[in-house]
């Protein structure tokens, strides 16, 4: 993506903990980054220059696809999209409809999906299926429950007899995913490229998994940014989880008190718990964090970044960056790269120098 896409602003600290290590644009909308929407629809405006928290919906882009040359749409001294270096006209038409905080990663992603529902189209190729092989489909062991034209299959998607419910939204698969041998889904739902669900997983909707993951076990509005793993059994709901992550067997979340009250959510910006009045909030998960089999993560959790999280106990509602257990004790930094290192040699990719110097930089931020 490249970077004259996006306007330079402060990062915002209630999207703690999945902007530590990355720009806020490549969080997911959906199945698939802000960046990567963006990308796709400026490429008729190549000059144009848009805030990375700006979500690439239809009342953004309508504002922004209809700039002028040195125009911007702003307020203030903050501005929302630009035409140009050279500004000479700002308007405000309407407020920005920006990502607010990482919950609504979660809480959006039905809007992302359909949102990006013709863009995936052409990006990937997909082919909707048609009532008329409802019968051959069946015959196959996919049962499809509502609309067969709200099921769509990219080339190399493999679908083995499985259950699908598109009664309340689209069911995409992404390139060369797959979806193992008695899976359930609920749409909305989205398998991004060369991921996997694996067998007898439970999917409720709306929830978005990236590319090159694996997942399993029991979902329920929850998004996986890419190259990460939930392989096992185990309960995620309301969650969000950052990318290079792995989910130990039976990791859990609750996602809801036991007195059905609003949750007391961890804000990084002020440095303390504080109500924002949600009933439902699952695990935030930061980049690069690992968890224990049978961990079991209370309401409301914050994991930050380069974690490592095991114990006796469920861990804290909310995890600083780079912790080894739930102690407060520090991961060595040292080993903690050359984790990363591995972990991601394991998929053909390299840390790179410039991201192996952000996590440089948040680990010499806590001291």
């Amino acid at each position: 993506m490249a970077a004259s896409f996006f306007l330079t602003v402060p990062k915002d600290e209630k999207l703690y903990p999945f902007n530590v290590l990355r720009e806020e644009s490549s969080l997911h909308f959906g199945v698939r980054s802000i960046a990567n929407q963006w990308k796709d629809l400026l490429q008729a405006k190549p000059d144009v220059a848009v805030h990375p928290r700006l979500l690439p919906n239809e009342h953004n882009v309508s504002v922004v696809m209809g700039l002028q040359p040195s125009q911007a749409w702003g307020h203030g001294d903050i501005a929302y999209a630009q035409h140009g270096k050279d500004v000479s006209d700002t308007i405000s038409p309407t407020e920005p409809d920006l990502l607010t905080d990482a919950p609504a990663l979660f809480e959006r992603v039905a809007e992302g999906l359909a949102e990006d529902l013709s863009r995936l189209k052409r990006v990937w190729r997909l082919r909707t299926l048609a009532e008329e092989e409802r019968e051959a489909w069946a015959s196959a062991g996919v049962v499809v429950h509502g609309p067969m034209d709200k099921v769509h299959l990219a080339p190399g998607a493999t679908l083995r007899d499985a259950s699908l419910n598109t009664e309340q939204g689209d069911i995409l698969l992404g390139p060369d995913s797959e979806v193992m041998e008695g899976c359930r889904i609920r749409g909305p739902f989205a398998l991004g490229e060369d991921s996997v669900l694996r067998m007898g997983a439970l999917v409720y909707g709306p929830t978005a998994i990236g590319k090159s993951c694996k997942a399993g076990g029991e979902l329920s509005n929850v998004v996986i940014h890419d190259c990460s793993n939930k392989a096992h059994g185990g309960f995620l709901g309301n969650s969000v989880i950052g990318s290079w992550c792995n989910l130990g067997a039976e990791t859990t979340c609750s996602n809801l008190k036991n007195t059905y009250g609003d949750i007391a959510e961890w804000q990084q910006d002020i440095g303390r718990f504080e109500n924002r009045g949600r009933t439902f909030c699952g695990l935030m998960l930061g980049d690069h964090s690992k968890t224990a089999i049978h961990t079991a993560f209370n309401t409301a959790t914050v994991v930050g970044v380069m974690c490592n999280v095991f114990g006796d106990t469920p861990p804290p509602k909310h995890l600083p960056s780079f912790s080894w257990g739930a102690e407060g004790v520090k991961y060595d930094l040292e080993k903690a790269l050359a984790t990363a290192h591995k972990v991601m040699a394991r998929r053909g990719q390299d840390l790179s120098a410039k991201d192996e110097g952000r996590i440089r930089e948040a680990f010499k931020a806590l001291v």
